[in-house]
């Protein structure tokens, strides 16, 4: 079927289904008739002839068609278009800076070939580099972490998107031995969990390689390539706590109440047997960050008997627990510690824009002046919004930070021995001239609730825009603030539009009032919230009304398909990723090892019961697409084990037996969410050309990455 979008002119093929194949150079399926044209010729010529399209459409961008865009074009003020490839592809990417326990190396990841790869040096400057090609990490990958020994390192990935995620040690003195792969077997997920003692090759991890459902806690030699059973999980076992000296200390075990919810920390005694240290209900929070038995103290976050969730210390032989800090907006972010052993020394909260507090002041005297040296050398682009430690050797001697401002993020190495400073990630003081930088913002929803969320602005237009709303996931997560750069929400600014990204109820981070405001209310109160932020920004100048579009994966695809339907704007399109479309579906085929069932239950509603079954149907997308009149793009990894790709089938397969516009991308070796690069470029070619379409911004036109091989 072949629809014309009346404003803005452009042809449109919709009602197109794409299983986008994994061996094989990929010519992206553009909707213009003259594309169609090309992609035939593509698939025909040689490899010369391929080349010569490539080059020939790598010019063909199309040009912005909304008024205020042309405007900014015309007097010069747009931002230089910029192909998708240096959004999304592996181009340069570098960072992830891990310092060896002996202070001697760093690992990090980094470009290798068209991949991910991890990288090893010693931390001399211009020291010979050791590059491992691990491949795409995947969505439940991309751990990597330095063996206590500081010659071994583990990787985790995650390689077809199903979240079976695999663990593989690689000895760095060895650069040519093949990684050891901890859990070969099929369906299989492990994790690390802790290191073991100082100076040894040993860690721990948990693996449900005996029983699908349950964690077992297995310690891992990488000197002698053994794996061996510590403590076997009798199906109750959430997490193995293991302490700063590298022994197993505690768990966290699930009581087994009918409804699967409270829980109790323990600790394990010399003799054997556990002693509770705390009881936690089933919609608190008590998170263990380290046990340190030599200085007998536990810090953990913690929201008990209070709406924040606050930084604790417990005195494991008096029993007392003292705040060590808390924030009256919202919750503890991170904690930071300066090494293995001893308290945190600061913390970070993120009401807008981070914040780190130090409560160490001596410490974060010396962070202080870390950042200024760094200025005056010309390492940092501007002074930091945040620094904050990352990593250093077990010595204290050699600290990793990670330093971020507007328009830069850099990994800088401190040696506190001599004082120097150096920047070990590259600097792109460019990003100041192309991008545009992310913005706090909050407002007052129409019940009181204050609502704060992230906008970003494209550079050089006046006046209101397209946008887009970039809905999260979840709903238990939040947007976070970053500093811009070259990645996918910075690409939709870069073709002229606004994003707008929104904590609405139900978002992590601003407290358990706001949390449980959401309790079923994911098809009210929440999509109203995102309603009356798209509202605010069309009051304050910033969204062109009649220019909006809605995208969202997982939690936020089930938003967008909701938005869609209830229209209280006059979205002109939208983007489905991995959405939920059938909420019995979902939670009647959750994974077997996860131990929050409750958290459906109390947020959507119990499947079980007969009625609240019916409103989880009722509250379905898949119970009112008939009310859906904006064109859809819906994307999905066909391994999702979250939300089941029927889920997207049962969509799309509903607007097509009506006619309406819908096109369908269907990625075979991902899961729940796209992260192969190439997958990727596929991905937003698409939507880059799909907003052209129904918004007006602009399209860089085929990217010739689209050709390079899977």
């Amino acid at each position: 079927m072949l629809g014309i979008n009346k404003q803005m002119g452009h042809p449109v093929h919709w009602n197109q289904t794409r299983m986008i194949p994994t061996g094989e150079p990929h010519p992206k399926a553009l909707r213009r008739t003259k594309m169609m044209k090309t992609q035939w010729m593509v698939r025909t010529a040689g490899r010369l002839g391929a080349l010569v399209i490539a080059l020939a459409l790598s010019a063909c961008a199309v040009s912005p068609q909304h008024p205020r865009l042309q405007a900014a074009q015309v007097a010069g003020q747009l931002a230089p278009l910029l192909p998708v490839r240096a959004f999304v592809a592996n181009t340069e990417r570098t960072g992830g800076f891990v310092m060896s326990p002996d202070g001697e190396r760093l690992l990090w990841s980094q470009t290798v070939g068209l991949d991910t790869g991890l990288v090893v040096r010693a931390v001399q400057a211009n020291a010979a580099v050791t590059a491992y090609p691990v491949g795409n990490q995947g969505r439940g990958g991309g751990y990597y972490n330095w063996l206590p020994n500081s010659r071994h390192f583990v990787f985790s990935k995650d390689e077809q998107g199903n979240e079976n995620i695999r663990l593989f040690v690689q000895d760095a003195d060895q650069g040519t031995l093949a990684p050891w792969v901890l859990t070969p077997a099929q369906g299989v997920r492990s994790f690390v969990v802790g290191m073991g003692p100082e100076g040894s090759s040993r860690f721990f991890l948990a693996s449900n390689q005996r029983d699908r459902a349950s964690f077992d806690l297995y310690e891992a030699d990488a000197g002698s390539r053994t794996l061996r059973e510590v403590a076997r999980n009798n199906g109750l076992v959430l997490h193995w706590l293991i302490d700063t000296q590298g022994q197993l200390s505690g768990r966290v075990r699930q009581l087994a109440r009918p409804d699967g919810s409270d829980s109790v920390v323990e600790l394990l005694l010399p003799d054997g047997q556990w002693r509770v240290l705390q009881t936690v209900g089933g919609f608190d929070s008590f998170w263990v960050l380290r046990i340190d038995n030599s200085a007998r103290r536990v810090w953990a976050l913690s929201n008990l008997g209070r709406d924040k969730t606050a930084l604790i210390e417990l005195n494991l032989d008096s029993g007392q627990q003292s705040v060590l800090a808390e924030h009256e907006r919202v919750d503890l972010v991170q904690v930071l510690f300066e090494g293995r052993h001893g308290g945190p020394v600061g913390y970070v909260v993120e009401p807008g824009y981070p914040q780190v507090h130090h409560l160490n002041s001596a410490f974060g005297q010396e962070v202080q002046a870390v950042a200024a040296q760094a200025l005056k050398q010309g390492l940092l682009t501007a002074p930091p919004t945040t620094l904050v430690r990352r990593s250093g050797s077990a010595d204290g001697r050699r600290v990793l930070l990670r330093s971020q401002s507007d328009f830069d993020t850099a990994e800088l190495l401190w040696d506190r021995q001599t004082g120097s400073v150096q920047r070990l990630n590259s600097q792109f003081k460019e990003l100041a001239e192309v991008l545009s930088p992310t913005v706090p913002f909050e407002f007052n929803a129409s019940d009181g609730r204050k609502i704060a969320g992230y906008l970003i602005r494209p550079r050089g237009v006046q006046g209101a825009t397209p946008m887009v709303v970039e809905i999260h996931g979840g709903p238990w997560a939040r947007d976070n603030w970053l500093p811009a750069a070259y990645n996918a929400r910075q690409l939709l600014v870069n073709r002229g539009y606004a994003v707008l990204q929104v904590n609405y109820r139900g978002s992590t981070g601003y407290g358990r009032a706001h949390l449980e405001a959401a309790n079923r209310q994911t098809n009210g109160r929440v999509q109203q919230d995102i309603a009356e932020a798209v509202q605010w920004a069309v009051d304050q100048g910033v969204a062109d009304p009649q220019r909006l579009a809605v995208m969202g994966g997982s939690f936020g695809g089930f938003s967008v398909l909701a938005q869609l339907a209830q229209k209280p704007h006059n979205y002109r399109c939208g983007v489905n990723v991995v959405g939920v479309a059938n909420w019995p579906r979902v939670m009647e085929n959750l994974p077997p090892f996860w131990r929050n069932r409750h958290y459906f239950t109390r947020t959507y509603g119990d499947v079980n019961k007969p009625d609240e079954r019916a409103d989880l149907l009722r509250n379905s997308p898949v119970s009112y697409l008939d009310q859906i009149q904006a064109p859809l793009l819906v994307i999905h990894g066909a391994n999702d084990v979250r939300v089941l790709r029927q889920d997207s089938d049962d969509v799309v397969n509903a607007l097509r037996q009506r006619e309406h516009p819908v096109n369908y991308l269907v990625f075979p070796n991902e899961g729940h969410g796209i992260n192969k690069w190439r997958n990727r470029l596929t991905m937003w070619r698409e939507i880059e050309d799909f907003f052209a379409d129904c918004l007006g911004g602009q399209s860089a036109g085929f990217d010739y990455y689209q050709l390079m091989p899977r």
